[in-house]
C-alpha cells in the first residue's frame, strides 16, 4: 500500500509539472504531453481503483471469526508465533489443507516469504519506479533496434507505401540468487524469553538486506557474466562532465534538455544525498536555485528543474570517473524481473554440530536495460 501511495503521489506531482509548464509558457499542450497526460489518468485510476478495493477487502478481513475448526491453526497460534516455536525447536502441529509450515524440510510460510518481499520493494524506492514483472523462469523482453526506425514517408494518394526497415531483437532477461544464511544459537534461543519475537528481527534484516540487494542491482549490476542484473548505469546516454568532481548549474541544464521529449513526463534524478547536497547550492542565470525541496511524504526528496529526485546510498560520490548522476524515465529505461518464490528454510541440521541452526533467504531477480534513450548517465571526467 504504501508503495501504491507514493506512485499515486509522484504521478499527481507529474501531472502539476505539465501543466504548469503548459501554463507558464503560454501554449497549447504537444501531443507527447497530451499522450502522457492521458496515461497518467489512466494510471491514476487503477491506483485508485486498487486502494479501494484494497480498504474493501480490508473489511472483509475485519469481520469476526467464525468458530471453526478450519478458523485456525491446529497448535492455536498464529503464523508468527509458530514459526518462532517451530524456530526454537518446539512441535508445530498443521493440518494437511494449511500451509503455515513443513516440519519434514523446514521451509517457513509462503505468506510471511512474501511478506519479506514487499516490505523489501518499499525499502528499495528505485523499485518502484522502473518497470517490474513477476515470472518464475526466463523473461523475454522485445527491443527495436534504434538504428532500423520505423521511417515512414508521407504517401501521396493512391501513391505506393513503402517498407520500413524497424528491426526488433528479443532480449532474454535471466534472474540470479542473492542468498544469506543467519546461524542463531541455541544459548540465544533458549535463553531469551519466549515473547521475544525472533522472526520479526529476522523479517526485518532480511527486509532490508534485500532492498539492498534490489536497489544494488538495479542501478550497479555487473551482469550475466556475474551471476548479476545488468545495472542502470550500464546503459543508457553517456553524458561526460567537464570536472572531476563538481557540476555546474549550466551541466545540469543542459543535462535536462538533452533528454528527448517522450521521456520528459516520467524523467526522475537519482543520485546520492552527498551529490545532491552539492546541487542544491547550484542556481541558474536569475539567481533561482534548481533544487526545491518537498515535503518528504511525497516519496522524493524534491525536485531539480521540475523533475523528483530520489536518494540512493548505492549512487557513487563525484570523483574522477565515476556515475554519480542518472536522469530520465526508468520505467521506460529499465525492466526487472522479480521471482515471487522468495525462500525462507529453517536449518535444522547443518549447524547442529556447534550447537545453533541457521534461516536461510533466498532473493530471485534479474534485470537489464531495454532502452537506452530513455535515461543519461553522467560520468565525471
Amino acid at each position: 500500500m504504501k508503495a501504491l501511495m507514493e506512485k499515486r503521489e509522484a504521478l499527481l506531482a507529474e501531472m502539476d509539472a505539465l501543466i504548469n509548464m503548459g501554463e507558464t509558457e503560454a501554449r497549447a499542450y504537444t501531443d507527447e504531453e497530451t499522450a502522457r497526460a492521458e496515461q497518467i489518468r489512466v494510471q491514476l485510476d487503477e491506483i485508485d481503483a486498487t486502494i479501494a478495493k484494497s480498504e474493501e477487502f480490508r473489511s472483509y478481513a475485519d469481520r469476526p471469526a467464525v468458530e471453526t475448526r478450519a478458523a485456525a491453526p491446529a497448535s492455536g497460534m498464529d503464523t508468527k508465533a509458530a514459526i518462532n516455536a517451530f524456530t526454537r525447536g518446539q512441535r508445530v502441529e498443521t493440518r494437511a489443507n494449511e500451509t503455515m509450515l513443513t516440519n519434514s524440510n523446514g521451509l517457513i510460510a509462503t505468506d510471511f516469504s512474501t511478506d519479506v518481499i514487499r516490505e523489501a520493494r518499499d525499502l528499495a524506492g528505485i523499485s518502484n519506479y522502473i518497470t517490474m514483472v513477476e515470472a518464475r523462469g526466463e523473461y523475454k523482453q522485445i527491443v527495436s533496434d534504434k538504428d532500423y526506425t520505423v521511417g515512414g514517408s508521407w504517401v501521396a494518394e493512391a501513391g505506393a507505401i513503402g517498407v520500413s526497415e524497424a528491426r526488433w531483437t528479443t532480449l532474454t532477461i535471466g534472474k540470479y540468487k542473492y542468498a544469506s544464511t543467519v546461524v542463531l544459537t541455541l544459548e540465544m534461543l533458549s535463553q531469551t524469553v519466549e515473547e521475544f519475537d525472533v522472526m520479526s528481527e529476522i523479517f526485518t534484516q532480511y527486509s532490508r538486506d534485500f532492498a539492498y540487494a534490489l536497489e544494488s542491482g538495479i542501478i550497479k549490476g555487473t551482469g550475466d557474466s556475474y551471476g548479476q542484473p545488468t545495472g542502470l548505469i550500464s546503459g543508457g546516454t553517456g553524458v561526460t562532465a567537464k570536472a572531476e568532481a563538481a557540476i555546474t548549474a549550466t551541466e545540469i541544464i543542459d543535462i535536462y534538455h538533452g533528454l528527448k521529449g517522450a521521456y520528459m513526463p516520467g524523467s526522475v534524478w537519482v543520485m546520492n544525498n552527498k551529490t545532491l547536497g552539492a546541487i542544491r547550492k547550484l542556481t541558474d542565470a536569475t539567481g533561482q536555485y534548481l533544487f526545491h525541496q518537498n515535503e518528504l511524504s511525497t516519496g522524493y526528496a524534491g525536485t531539480i528543474l521540475g523533475r523528483p529526485v530520489l536518494i540512493s546510498s548505492v549512487m557513487d560520490d563525484m570523483a574522477t570517473g565515476t556515475k554519480p548522476i542518472i536522469f530520465g524515465d526508468l520505467s521506460q529505461g529499465y525492466k526487472g524481473v522479480l521471482s515471487p518464490d522468495v525462500t525462507l528454510t529453517v536449518l535444522n541440521e547443518l549447524y547442529a554440530g556447534i550447537g545453533a541452526k541457521g534461516v536461510q533467504g533466498i532473493l530471485w531477480f534479474g534485470g537489464k536495460p531495454v532502452n537506452n534513450e530513455a535515461y543519461e548517465v553522467i560520468t565525471m571526467a
